[in-house]
């Protein structure tokens, strides 16, 4: 069952371990594929957008893009959910390849610049200005072959609108969940493969 993990709610008779039981508050059942099963059994897909800078396109670029995005939201047939997840980044081991780089660096025009680029970095770390914003489109279904249907036509809409982006597969959503659980810690640790993360539920 690797890349398969199951969220097996609490169960039985035992009333007080029902309540007690973390798993039980978990709003999702399994992640497996490019899918997330919901417990209400509906099966939900997430899309990653790449952002596009609208201040670098003209004024004609910019009206094409809002318009072919609207075409392809407006023509899905069932709601979506647009998300935006903020994550801090870890910029310790860069500041430090910056540093050692500086430090080596023999042409003084070359070192300068370095040094102003390592104070501008380290500047970012010390306000907490250094996130990366990262987008998505929800889409949920009530199985999981017509969320991925509806997720890969959207896609193309995406793309014919400039949009790059790509379906998340389980890592990816495990990843995202993570963050969106545990922003404090988003920078510091990973989630390891679907597979590790916990022992497999056999039903």
């Amino acid at each position: 069952m690797s890349g398969i993990r199951k969220f097996k709610r609490a169960g039985g008779a035992d009333k007080e371990r029902r309540q007690t039981s973390v798993r039980g508050w978990l709003p999702l059942d399994e992640i497996r594929g490019y899918t997330a099963k919901a417990g209400d059994g509906r099966y939900s897909a997430f899309l990653r957008v790449v952002p596009v800078n609208l201040s670098l396109k003209s004024d004609n670029e910019k009206k094409r893009v809002v318009s072919a995005l609207h075409e392809a939201v407006n023509g899905l047939k069932e709601p979506v959910q647009v998300f935006s997840s903020g994550r801090p980044i870890d910029l310790d081991g860069y500041i430090r390849h910056i540093g050692e780089k500086s430090a080596a660096e023999t042409n003084p025009v070359k070192k300068r610049l370095l040094k102003e680029y390592l104070r501008y970095t380290s500047g970012l770390v010390s306000e907490g200005e250094a996130h990366e914003r990262r987008f998505y489109f929800v889409l949920s279904r009530e199985n999981e072959e017509a969320t991925l249907a509806a997720a890969g036509e959207l896609a193309g809409a995406l793309r014919a609108a400039g949009l790059e982006s790509h379906l998340c597969d389980a890592q990816e959503i495990l990843n995202l969940l993570f963050c969106f659980f545990n922003p404090e810690k988003a920078a510091l640790e990973k989630t390891g493969p679907p597979s590790k993360m916990l022992p497999a539920v056999y039903s």
